[in-house]
């Protein structure tokens, strides 16, 4: 198996790649809380029609409940990778500025 092929990109290319990255991871994330929703709503009714049984319907919710904890890590991880980024950024144009402004002196 061959290594993959890893692009040419300036700093500011490979930034604005790490925020596609954490804003896909954002999308998933958010289709997964939006699925795990539908659940308690389906659960909820079926309590109110007297489909499923107050044991089930707890067992049900636990499953929910551990389902929860992924995104909720993944988002915290999010957090600390977007903030990394925006840190870097801000450094590069810092960093930006004075060779601009040495150059000009």
């Amino acid at each position: 198996m061959s290594a993959p092929e890893i692009p040419d990109r300036t700093q500011e290319e490979a930034l604005t790649d790490l925020l596609e990255s954490i804003a896909l991871e954002e999308t998933a994330l958010a289709h997964i809380l939006n699925a795990e929703g539908e659940k308690i709503q389906a659960i909820a009714q079926m309590m109110e029609d007297g489909d499923i049984d107050p044991e089930d319907a707890i067992e049900q919710q636990e499953a929910v409940m551990r389902m929860l904890r992924m995104p909720i890590k993944k988002q915290m991880l999010l957090q600390f990778k977007l903030e990394d980024v925006l840190d870097f950024k801000e450094e590069l144009e810092f960093n930006n500025d004075n060779d601009n402004d040495n150059d000009n002196d």
